[in-house]
């Protein structure tokens, strides 16, 4: 997001999978707002109405295991508020996304073939949405689903729904749109999200965001945040 202005996010990966802000091409009251960025740069803010859409082209951002990165900063995490998603169905799930539960707190899924939710543990929203930047990442090896928050693994509760014990694989077969979004779920409903995203990734393999954050900090002595 180096932009600062304009109506498109840029792939710096090369694979062509460029954002478009809002509903149109041009400017529009879906668009979010071009703000300073997490440490360079710039950033989105998105106001509860805002998205950007990602069409299903280039490599598609549909790969069989992967992490899903971004920094965010936010208020309140209300419900069912989605940062990032790809594709949808109706008004149910997406293949996978980041995003806010029934009690607003941070989770990452991916709906795999079998129509099974795998589901990551919940972040408290005021672990997260406490107005400072935060790095947020989830992860999918195939097999097992991961939060992590600011380099630290989310577990699961016991009140959480028992994971498969199994491999799974992704489903992108999607029913209403194969598009990717950031700040809404591109389905039927829509499920804005409201506070400010940075540096948005997704990498086609399970990264240990752990140890990748751990070296991150000590370039940056300071709380990344």
């Amino acid at each position: 997001m180096y932009e600062g202005s304009g109506q498109t996010i840029h792939d710096l990966s090369g694979k062509g999978n460029n954002g478009v802000l809002g509903s149109t091409a041009g400017v529009d009251a879906n668009d979010p707002t071009w703000i300073k960025g997490f440490l360079f740069g710039s950033a989105l803010r998105f106001d509860g109405n805002d998205f950007v859409r990602i069409p299903a082209s280039g490599s598609t951002l549909a790969p069989k295991d992967l992490t899903v990165s971004a920094w965010i900063r936010g208020t309140a995490g209300g419900q069912y508020n989605y940062i990032i998603s790809k594709g949808a169905n109706g008004c149910q799930t997406s293949s996978y996304a980041l995003y806010t539960d029934y009690w607003g707190a941070l989770r990452f899924y991916v709906q795999d073939t079998d129509g099974v939710t795998r589901l990551s543990g919940s972040a408290v929203p005021a672990g997260v949405f406490n107005g400072k930047w935060h790095h947020v990442a989830g992860t999918y090896d195939g097999t097992t689903v991961k939060l992590f928050v600011d380099g630290k693994l989310i577990p699961l509760s016991a009140t959480d729904p028992v994971p498969p014990a199994g491999p799974g694989s992704i489903d992108y077969n999607n029913s209403t749109t194969s598009n990717a979004a950031l700040g809404d779920f591109m389905g039927t409903c829509d499920l804005f999200y409201t506070g400010d995203i940075d540096e948005v990734a997704v990498f086609k393999e399970a990264l240990p965001i752990d140890r990748y954050y751990a070296a991150l900090s000590l370039l940056f002595p300071k709380p990344l945040r």
